[in-house]
């Protein structure tokens, strides 16, 4: 048995190997599809730490659904909250909910503080402790007894004559509009009453298989809330809707992209080669090439991401390539050629898929996990799709191939290209690119805002901004990170930067906070509350005898205090008063501890200034600003990958020089000039310059320099082949990268739109470059 036969035999076996495993891939929902966008973006070596504490609070928030049923009187609202409810009760093992809470559960979070009342005080009733005098608050006192309204009292007059704990537990629920009412979480704004689920959903937010069967079931509950409040207004807001959103675009663009790529591609094959065979063969090429890129990433990565599969429908167009050149080249040939003409193309088609390869491979050193992902899928692909056609396509190509008239005049429209030199056109030509390159130039912008990367359905922002509104929540992409050597200083430091958020609230540069020390003060402060409590309140000459006097009345002496016993941290993380509030304690963090405090009403360049800038004096605090941080990566990775385009143009020019000389220049120099004037076009439209673009000038590097190879190898003004092989393969890619011009997505949009005009421009730019004079070679007859 020849060599041949034998890598055929061999290729045969790997490729039934990959084809049993999609088969148990696919057929037992093995194949885990991964659709956080996140999961794109690099680890940021220089700050580890704020990627794990992103990450923490991530993960604690990934399962939640936060609705809002009603937008009428608190009647409807609750009836169409209880129907909502009712809907989703039968799916508990799909989504849990949270929604009726009972009398006895508010009581418990007041019995739950009730042993640490007399240490328990907010900054304002510190303030008023320590500047009034003890006979003016005997007096505030008395009035309060007799004022038929006043703050809710918790406990008997004569044990907290100020009723300090009654408003340290008011101030503590005033940080939130959520009431109780009538058994159930309630909000009211105006005059629209809310009722307040919280969903928790089953398994991870981002498995396709549980946003499937999360969306249809929320649709359900929606429609019987409609049932029960025909004015009914629903609002929903969580990980899991974002995640479901994108997972339904994603597989709209990967079947509508990978279709009409595919649909495309078939006409042009069709009409070019009058013949099924070729097209046959061509789909089985790119079909072993998604088998073996699929197999290879899930045991490389174990999950797939859904844009990579996105991306790799545009596989399709970059794979037809090779099959294409293989069928350009065998027109007019008889089949016994098929051996010959293969040793001929041979290593001319290596080079072309080494080309392509280094742009892959280099964008595998990126470091984005997704793009790795993305690179070694599309690498492996093209890969196993080329060796289809070197060592299948002369075993399963036997019959006769004639030239088409279609392929005849795609083929000789080569001869009508001027070519450059001593002449009117060249003058012409360098006027208009110059003018192009000195526009764009001009007019190039940068913008490396993580917002590009956002494409949430509208409605879906619109309802997260209300109910941000309604819920005055904080937010969740700039925080400070506290941390400490222990619990105690973790909160002592926490009260130090409140200290400086109060002073800041009170020039309006936010609207409040939320800090773990709010609910479990410091042992320190806890103590020092308490002294003045006993000093002022409690004492034989304080508040409380004092305003027993004025009532006439003899101050029975207060039981001997019992030596004061903190209000622990771990106590208040284990009971239900501090679930809310958990995801803000990290517990262990490095050597340490840490925490997350989060603010309020921070909108605008200038508050969030102003708010970083107090960081810096407080020890153990640090300013965190997710957005900017996660901005300022990627404009870092834009000019890394600048130099990684600049190095991979040196060793491409390489491997060209060694296989034509010094005419290598003429193959790479069109792809080079290309690029540039995609970039000025790109930047006149009003792109702007982003991550993405630059990306994409690798791939346009690898596939438009394989035009340069293929037409420098047969460069006569009469050969049809070359240049057929050349339009249909650029055809192809546009046809598959072109598409991704119409994501919805905003990096693939971006990564499209650049793939498409520098294509387009590598091919009507390369026949500019080859020499004028050349000796004719065998023409298709």
């Amino acid at each position: 048995m020849s060599r041949t036969r034998w890598l055929a035999l061999g290729w045969l076996v790997l490729v039934l190997a990959m084809l049993g495993h999609n088969a148990w891939l696919w057929t037992g929902a093995r194949l885990q599809l991964d659709t956080d966008v996140l999961a794109m973006l690099p680890l940021d070596e220089r700050d580890a730490t704020v990627q794990h504490v992103t990450r923490q609070l991530t993960d604690s928030a990934s399962r939640r659904i936060v609705v809002l049923v009603g937008g009428g009187d608190w009647s409807g609202a609750r009836r169409a909250a209880d129907a909502y409810a009712q809907a989703l009760s039968p799916y508990d093992q799909v989504v849990s909910v949270r929604y009726r809470v009972d009398d006895a559960m508010a009581a418990q979070m007041v019995d739950f503080f009730q042993p640490w009342r007399n240490q328990l005080l907010t900054t304002q009733q510190r303030h008023m402790l320590g500047s009034q005098p003890p006979e003016q608050l005997a007096a505030r006192a008395v009035e309060a007894l007799y004022r038929p309204m006043g703050m809710p009292r918790v406990g008997v007059w004569g044990d907290d004559p100020l009723n300090l704990f009654g408003t340290w537990l008011a101030t503590r629920a005033g940080e939130s509009r959520v009431r109780v009412a009538d058994g159930r979480l309630s909000l009211v704004d105006g005059e629209r009453h809310y009722a307040l689920l919280m969903l928790d959903q089953r398994g991870s937010a981002f498995s396709m298989a549980a946003q499937e069967a999360l969306m249809p079931i929320l649709a359900h509950a929606k429609q019987q809330a409609g049932g029960a409040m025909p004015t009914v207004e629903v609002l929903a807001i969580g990980v899991p809707l974002y995640a479901a959103a994108a997972a339904a675009q994603g597989q709209h663009e990967m079947h509508t992209i990978g279709a009409g790529s595919l649909l495309g591609i078939v006409l042009l094959t069709l009409f070019a080669f009058s013949a099924i065979r070729p097209r046959l063969l061509v789909t089985l090429s790119i079909a072993v090439g998604l088998m073996a890129a699929i197999s290879v990433c899930v045991l490389l990565f174990e999950r797939l991401h859904l844009i990579t599969l996105v991306f790799g429908a545009s596989l399709v167009g970059v794979a037809e390539n090779y099959g294409t050149n293989y069928f350009s080249n065998r027109l007019g040939r008889d089949p016994s050629e098929r051996w010959h003409m293969l040793r001929e193309q041979g290593s001319v088609m290596w080079l072309a898929m080494l080309t392509t390869a280094i742009g892959y491979a280099l964008l595998a050193l990126t470091p984005f996990p997704g793009l790795r992902q993305i690179a070694v899928f599309s690498a492996v692909g093209l890969l196993a799709a080329f060796v289809t056609v070197l060592w299948w396509f002369p075993f399963l190509d036997r019959g006769t191939m004639g030239a088409t008239r279609l392929a005849l005049w795609i083929g000789s429209r080569r001869a009508l290209w001027p070519v450059l030199g001593r002449n009117r056109f060249t003058l012409v030509f360098s006027l208009l690119a110059i003018t192009l390159l000195v526009l764009g130039a001009r007019s190039i912008r940068v913008n490396d805002d993580i917002r590009l990367l956002q494409n949430a359905p509208p409605e879906l922002i619109n309802q997260q901004m209300r109910i941000g509104k309604l819920l005055q929540l904080p937010s969740p992409g700039q925080f400070y990170l506290v941390q400490g050597s222990n619990q105690e200083e973790v909160l002592t430091r926490e009260e130090a930067l409140k200290a400086q958020l109060d002073t800041l609230q009170a020039h309006g540069g936010l609207s409040g906070y939320q800090a773990i020390s709010d609910w479990v003060p410091s042992a320190r402060q806890q103590g020092a509350d308490a002294a003045m409590v006993e000093r002022v309140v409690q004492g034989a000459a304080g508040v409380r005898a004092l305003a027993m006097a004025k009532l006439g009345e003899t101050a029975k002496p207060m039981a001997v205090p019992a030596p004061i016993e903190p209000l622990r941290l771990d106590a208040w993380l284990s009971s239900t008063a501090s679930e809310p509030f958990r995801q803000q304690w990290l517990g262990r963090f490095g050597d340490g501890y840490a925490s997350i405090v989060l603010l309020r009403g921070i909108d605008g360049a200038d508050k969030l200034e102003r708010a970083a800038a107090l960081a810096p004096g407080l020890p153990g605090v640090r300013w965190v600003d997710t957005v900017a941080q996660v901005s300022d990566v990627m404009a870092r990775y834009r000019y890394r990958m600048g130099g990684v385009i600049a190095a991979s143009y040196g060793l491409v020019f390489a491997a060209l020089a060694w296989r034509f000389g010094r005419k290598a220049w003429r193959a790479l120099l069109p792809t080079a000039l290309a690029s540039c004037l995609t970039l000025s076009l790109l930047a006149v439209l009003g792109q702007p310059l982003q991550l993405f673009n630059v990306l994409a000038l690798l791939l346009i590097l690898g596939m438009g320099v394989d035009y340069g190879i293929f037409m420098l190898e047969q460069p006569d003004r009469d050969a049809v082949r070359p240049f057929l092989s050349v339009t249909l393969a650029a055809a192809s890619t546009l046809l598959a990268f072109g598409l991704l011009a119409l994501s919805a997505t905003p990096a693939l949009r971006a990564f499209g739109l650049t793939m498409l005009f520098g294509i387009g421009l590598s091919w009507l730019l390369t026949p500019l470059f080859l020499p004028a004079t050349i000796k004719p070679i065998q023409k298709v007859e």
